[in-house]
């Protein structure tokens, strides 16, 4: 944070006064979206001004539970809590470099981060994005609108165990081109499809949660899309595998694909002794028969599923390490 950064902090902390919480998970989007989570459960229960440290922060655009953004990291957020701040780190899981596996607990990340920052009762297993009605009306593009994401691999290639199967994406917008419209979003280096509005590397955050929110189903692996397409209320269809397990990562209104293997959930990154088998026991078909049942619930509600954590059950919420998490 350089100089100029920290003296509009100093000026906007003085003028807004002394934050209730302070709340930062690391560097990870899909995780600084589930804080949002955390964010509106301490509301429900009378929280006063919440920030958020994130290097993400249109995430928290509009965001009525998010008094302020900074930019900042681990070490601001360790003198924050030196300070007496109340600083929520809510890391659901620490990485074993040994086991190249992530440790966590069986609860919902979101139940386990709500669990961390000391919330107990119902809450609601969902993250949260805030669109103006132009950035809704913007994201339709065309008619009867699919989004895809074939993930490819992530920059630094550490989530092998999350890709699907060379080319099949690109055979289930082939089994249902013409009944749908597919706009493909991600990153510029992923792995392009045809016959799709290719939109990769060509949205901001903010732009691709516009269109998920008019889109009629999202089709992609398990991270930060699938969050941010259950932010906007759009349905999905999650390749999973066997690598995590869709009831601690995921949500019931998806359709959450498995292979199970006996080794499953296995948690590991990118380590397999069975070469992925999990990924490769789902087939193009059962991809294309969940889509169409996803798009033929277009237009109805999405009800979100809730989640009840007891004082008794706060104590085993806690994870001690601060270790990048799985998202």
């Amino acid at each position: 944070m350089d100089l100029i950064s920290r003296s509009i902090a100093r000026i906007q902390h003085e003028w807004m006064g002394r934050p209730e919480h302070v709340l930062f998970f690391g560097h990870g989007i899909g995780d600084d979206l589930l804080c949002t989570a955390v964010a509106r459960e301490l509301k429900k229960r009378g929280a006063g001004r919440i920030v958020m440290f994130s290097r993400h922060p249109s995430l928290f655009s509009f965001n009525p539970e998010i008094h302020a953004v900074y930019g900042c990291g681990y070490g601001t957020v360790g003198r924050r809590r030196y300070a007496g701040y109340s600083t929520i780190i809510p890391q659901y899981a620490r990485y074993d470099a040994l086991m190249d596996k992530d440790i966590n607990q069986p609860a919902h990340f979101i139940e386990t981060m709500c669990g961390m920052a000391g919330i107990s009762g119902e809450v609601e297993i969902k993250p949260y994005i805030y669109l103006t009605d132009d950035e809704k009306r913007k994201g339709k593009l065309v008619s009867r609108q699919l989004v895809i994401h074939t993930g490819g691999l992530t920059g630094d290639g550490r989530m092998m165990n999350k890709e699907w199967c060379e080319g099949r994406f690109q055979n289930v917008v082939d089994r249902l081109r013409g009944e749908v419209n597919f706009v493909q979003l991600g990153n510029s280096y992923e792995p392009p499809l045809t016959g799709v509005f290719d939109l990769r590397g060509k949205t901001t955050l903010r732009e691709s949660a516009g269109i998920l929110s008019q889109s009629m189903a999202f089709i992609g692996l398990a991270g930060f899309q699938m969050h941010l397409a259950r932010a906007v209320d759009c349905r999905g269809v999650i390749v999973y595998g066997g690598r995590e397990d869709p009831a601690v990562s995921g949500y019931e209104c998806n359709e959450n694909l498995q292979g199970l293997p006996p080794c499953a959930p296995c948690w590991q990154r990118s380590r397999c002794d069975i070469n992925r088998e999990c990924m490769r026991m789902i087939d193009v078909g059962r991809v294309v028969e969940a889509t169409k049942r996803q798009v033929s619930l277009w237009g109805h509600p999405v009800v979100s599923e809730k989640t009840l954590i007891t004082a008794d059950s706060l104590l085993t919420q806690v994870l001690t390490s601060t270790s990048q998490s799985p998202s």
